[in-house]
């Protein structure tokens, strides 16, 4: 079964050539609306970085997607 929200995906592509704060804020997005895999280890790296939490992930829950 595929955890992937097409429609967030499809409605918040990821900005080209992203700056580290869009990433992280992409990333966010995704972590709490698709299931479809975990955040890399590069963008924890972002967040640890800052001294900020890590946002939850529905990939690591082994939710499916949120509707709604």
């Amino acid at each position: 079964m595929s955890r992937l929200n097409r429609e967030w995906h499809e409605a918040n592509p990821m900005p080209k050539n992203p700056k580290p704060e869009q990433r992280m804020a992409w990333h966010a997005g995704h972590a709490a609306h698709c299931g479809c895999r975990a955040m890399p280890a590069g963008v924890i790296r972002l967040f640890a970085e800052r001294g900020l939490p890590v946002p939850e992930q529905l990939a690591l829950k082994g939710a499916t997607r949120e509707e709604g």
